[in-house]
């Protein structure tokens, strides 16, 4: 399974036209999802219906909603990651990647890097 960044969503048409290595592994049968905050942010837009349906399509309707545990494990790896403030939203998008024991997709693999030594596999 794989979840994708909010960034990864915004991209999806163009790595459509591009034949996108992740667009093949869903297109292979991989299961794609994203978390609620990613869906949220998503959606905020600017957004066209086309392109709401495209990422509808690829993720199946899998929105992944933010249980107490990812929470919890939001909470542990912002601390851990040095309470950097910019960080609390990514900390909880990888918490829940981490909790679908997801490999996730996402155009600023720096943001995330801290997070990987507590479990966070970055495609």
């Amino acid at each position: 399974m794989i979840h994708l960044d909010t960034n990864a969503l915004i991209a999806l048409p163009l790595w459509a036209r591009e034949g996108h290595p992740v667009i093949a592994r869903i297109e292979s049968g991989e299961v794609a999802a994203v978390c609620a905050q990613v869906w949220y942010e998503f959606v905020c837009g600017p957004l066209d219906d086309e392109h709401r349906r495209l990422a509808h399509a690829v993720i199946g309707g899998r929105v992944r909603p933010v249980s107490e545990a990812d929470a919890e494990l939001a909470a542990r790896l912002y601390n851990a990651s040095g309470r950097v403030r910019r960080t609390r939203t990514d900390a909880l998008i990888a918490a829940c990647a981490i909790g679908a024991r997801a490999e996730f997709v996402t155009i600023n693999r720096d943001d995330f890097l801290p997070f990987v030594e507590f479990g966070l596999a970055l495609a």
